[in-house]
């Protein structure tokens, strides 16, 4: 009986943690708008995190889904132009597909609820696409994400930061990322595995294998 209740609890505390984080991407690319160079423009689009959530990987748009041209590099940054985090995807295979887009991971980077943030990807030897700037496109949306429309660089042809905004509630792809709900586990959470592994503490204590009885 002791050994059933040990099992159960383990069980418990496993669960609670295994279950902790859940990843998706911020745009599922569904069909692509109309495509075009990439070489003159950082690509992207402004969003905001309805609830806790970290980002752990940026990517960009690989239009054949069999590796990109050239390296890519993608950046997070603040409305302010601060660039918070950034990565460069390499040519060829060697990022992450998921999907249309190419990823690399990051140090996990926690994303302030409410707060506006602009994702832009830069990938001078590949095609970019769009989702609802008028170009055509769908894609289907995040729901732990708030979306405020397109965000480019203007004409300068380097990886810089997205000012400009055509007004859209749409996306430049472009850029995009990989978040996880709850990498952090919430209160509650948290609060269970502590009592989990009280009680399984506990419980060791006070069973002795029959062999050393």
């Amino acid at each position: 009986m002791m050994k059933r209740t040990l099992k159960t609890l383990a069980a418990t505390v496993l669960l609670v943690s295994s279950t902790a984080a859940s990843a998706s991407s911020a745009i599922g690319l569904v069909t692509p708008g109309t495509l075009y160079s990439g070489a003159q423009y950082t690509l992207g689009f402004e969003f905001s995190a309805l609830n806790n959530q970290v980002v752990t990987s940026l990517g960009a748009y690989d239009e054949g889904k069999d590796g990109l041209a050239g390296r890519a590099f993608v950046g997070l940054w603040d409305t302010a132009g601060n660039l918070l985090t950034s990565v460069t995807v390499g040519a060829g295979t060697s990022g992450t597909l998921d999907e249309t887009f190419r990823y690399a991971a990051i140090t996990p980077f926690a994303l302030t609820v409410g707060k506006h943030y602009i994702v832009g990807a830069f990938e001078p030897g590949d095609n970019a696409t769009s989702w609802a700037t008028g170009q055509g496109g769908t894609a289907a949306l995040n729901p732990n994400l708030n979306y405020y429309g397109d965000r480019y660089s203007n004409f300068d042809s380097a990886f810089s930061f997205p000012t400009v905004t055509d007004g859209t509630n749409g996306a430049w792809l472009g850029g995009n990322f990989i978040i996880e709900s709850g990498a952090v586990p919430e209160p509650a959470s948290w609060a269970l595995m502590v009592i989990g592994f009280g009680a399984l503490g506990v419980a060791m204590r006070s069973w002795r294998s029959p062999a050393y009885r």
